[in-house]
């Protein structure tokens, strides 16, 4: 499936890493940018966690995201 900028995307997974909050599975987001086969590069996630709500992009994966339905 081919994805565009705009398109809102669920996590699949947990993601994070080094200089990325968490990511919890099933979180919404929306694409930012994607790769020339239309494969999401970045992806905007908005999250509310104890410590407040945080906005950020998150470089994602093959299998990281899923269109949300």
């Amino acid at each position: 499936m081919s994805y565009r900028k705009g398109d809102a995307v669920t996590a699949c997974r947990q993601i994070d890493g080094m200089n990325v909050p968490m990511v919890p599975a099933g979180s919404p987001g929306t694409v930012v940018a994607t790769t020339l086969l239309g494969r999401p590069r970045r992806v905007a996630f908005a999250i509310v966690d104890e410590w407040g709500s945080k906005q950020f992009e998150v470089e994602v994966e093959n299998g990281d995201v899923k269109p949300t339905v």
